[in-house]
């Protein structure tokens, strides 16, 4: 492995595993940043779905079957995982023991033991370890935490969110995000994951969790679980509200929040055609005719010009990059991320005991 400098900047060359479907949304930030990422190593145990991705990818991209072949022939910089959740961590381990820093999708892994151990690794051998927790790179987002982060809306009060699919409109039958070994449990780990992180990004860390859950289409197996609602309490005072389902019979794809401030609110109310909204803030002090309805007086907030793309899958990688090449703490790095693994595995374990859990 070539050691990377501050002067090395570009092009950042980064091996990727898994090339199942975000594997794609990572294929963007390659295709939209060329000067300064590039693809120089594909590895998927499915030579026919490796193929196709590096065609995608514009071609002429070293294929490997296995990630042990890959870290001892590829020649590249970094380690990206879009993998099976339940790989992570094995492949994770083997990355960083290899000498490379690792991006992870989320969620980080199916134990907490496991993002633990990840995480004393990759600080024992001074690399960067972050987790793809991509709606923190969304510039709505980035610019709602700031006007947050101003006080505008005053204490934070109040928090609600929802993530709603229909998973077998997306996956057949038998795919391993029905299968709570595979991925690790179901609604909670592969999907509210994002905006459990987001709402820890723009509102604070969690320190109490209690939740309800069933299992009830056929095909979740292995104790996933696919209906929750969950309560939480900020360590600001603040509670929240969490719902998801994997198997809402007739329902928008979408994941909202609101978030409540004795001054304001900011809401993020995905469209029709949206499966995320853009943040939406109403502050007090700004005019409201006495007639207008509950959604008046809201203005969009203006995208943060420090993100680079549209699109927070873009900007986290390169993001990754940056860090890894100039020695920066990543945003969502392991150590962060062990504070949203621990609301995700508390929830899980709340369910199961039907008792609070404290997020220690």
């Amino acid at each position: 492995m070539s050691e990377v400098t501050s002067k090395e900047k570009t092009p950042f060359r980064i091996g990727l595993v898994g090339t199942g479907g975000i594997s794609r949304a990572h294929l963007i930030a390659f295709n939209a940043f060329p000067e300064e990422l590039k693809l120089t190593a594909v590895c998927d145990i499915n030579r026919e779905a490796a193929e196709k991705f590096v065609e995608e990818a514009g071609g002429d991209i070293p294929i490997f079957d296995s990630v042990e072949e890959m870290l001892e022939k590829g020649e590249f910089d970094a380690v990206d995982l879009c993998t099976v959740h339940s790989e992570h961590y094995p492949q994770a381990k083997a990355a960083l023991e290899a000498g490379y820093p690792v991006l992870i999708e989320k969620p980080f892994a199916t134990r907490i033991e496991d993002c633990e151990e990840l995480v004393e690794l990759a600080e024992s051998k001074d690399l960067c370890l972050m987790i793809g927790q991509c709606q923190r790179f969304d510039p709505s987002y980035v610019a709602a935490r700031k006007a947050i982060q101003t006080g505008v809306l005053g204490d934070i009060r109040g928090v609600r969110f929802d993530c709603m699919q229909n998973l077998e409109f997306y996956v057949k039958p038998g795919h391993w995000l029905w299968d709570g070994d595979k991925a690790g449990g179901g609604i909670v780990i592969s999907v509210m994951v994002h905006r459990l992180d987001l709402m820890r990004y723009l509102v604070g860390d969690v320190k109490r969790v209690s939740a309800m859950g069933k299992s009830l289409h056929p095909e979740m197996i292995n104790g996933a679980e696919d209906f929750v609602t969950a309560m939480m309490e900020f360590e600001n005072g603040a509670i929240g509200e969490a719902f998801g389902t994997y198997v809402g019979y007739r329902l928008p794809y979408s994941e909202s929040f609101m978030i409540f401030g004795e001054k304001g609110t900011v809401h993020a109310v995905p469209d029709k055609g949206q499966w995320m909204g853009p943040a939406m803030i109403a502050v007090e002090g700004e005019e409201r005719k006495e007639d207008a309805s509950a959604f008046d007086g809201f203005t969009t907030i203006e995208g943060d010009p420090s993100m680079r793309h549209e699109l927070g899958f873009v900007n986290e990688i390169l993001h990754f990059a940056e860090c890894c090449q100039d020695g920066k703490e990543c945003d969502s790095s392991g150590r962060d991320n062990l504070k949203t693994m621990k609301v995700i595995f508390g929830i899980m374990e709340s369910i199961k005991t039907g008792k609070p859990v404290d997020i220690v």
